[in-house]
């Protein structure tokens, strides 16, 4: 399941979507979050699918980068549905938890993969500017690069340990339920530390950029918000008051 997961990593390319501001994509993913909390029709569901698919084709990354994304994550799928089989008769209410989970999935993983860590970090800073004497915006925004940045490192290092257990005879195959929870069991803490290593000496380039000390970047490429961005901005803002409204 492991080897499914893509959310969280940057791919390099040069598509339209690779192109926009950080801002707007941060932005748009908050605007397309908030309209999934008034979804109350098949309408609905329909029009965010196609802005979704939209947005997709236009990332140029191919589609079954995407499909390994919700794969990766079929297990919590499942437990939702259980949950939502066990406590809500109406198969509405099913149909629209699913398509939020899938599509915040989704969406998030367009973001993550046409931002570079970099521009993440800037777009988080300008929307959280305002509030520069509330809360330390540099350390808001890093730590939530790095949280973003923490999901593939720990698929990175789950790959490196479950090699490395393997040579040692450890048993991941094994169809006795038993044996398989004992040999997933024995990856956690290496996964766990090495991960969190990586994480640190991260960090620690960060801050070698200047990235919680600095008023200013000076050895920092971004994009910056230009009228596409502002249109699309403005097209997500009218997909939500048409959420809201019908």
């Amino acid at each position: 399941m492991l080897n499914n997961i893509s959310l969280g990593k940057y791919i390099l390319g040069g598509s339209i979507v690779h192109k926009l501001s950080p801002i707007y994509k941060i932005l748009s993913l908050i605007i397309m979050i908030v309209s999934l909390f008034f979804i109350d029709s098949y309408e609905d569901i329909i029009m965010l699918t196609m802005y979704l698919f939209l947005a997709i084709s236009y990332t140029d990354i191919s589609i079954k980068v995407y499909i390994k994304n919700i794969l990766g994550i079929r297990i919590f799928i499942l437990f939702v549905l259980i949950i939502d089989l066990i406590f809500f008769n109406s198969i509405d209410r099913i149909i629209f938890d699913l398509f939020k989970l899938l599509f915040i999935v989704l969406y998030s993983s367009i973001l993550t993969m046409t931002t570079s860590i970099m521009e993440m970090t800037y777009g988080i800073e300008k929307i959280l500017s305002p509030f520069g004497r509330v809360i330390p915006v540099r350390d808001v925004a890093t730590i939530i690069t790095l949280t973003l940045r923490y999901i593939p490192l720990i698929h990175d290092e789950a790959c490196r340990v479950i090699r490395a257990q393997k040579f040692r005879g450890v048993n991941f195959d094994s169809k006795n339920i038993k044996e398989k929870i004992e040999a997933i069991s024995t990856v956690f803490i290496p996964i766990f530390i090495l991960s969190l290593e990586k994480l640190e000496k991260f960090a620690d380039v960060m801050d070698i950029r200047l990235y919680n000390y600095s008023k200013s970047r000076t050895s920092y490429l971004y994009k910056k918000f230009g009228l596409l961005d502002l249109f699309l901005l403005i097209l997500n803002i009218l997909i939500l008051i048409i959420v809201i409204i019908y």
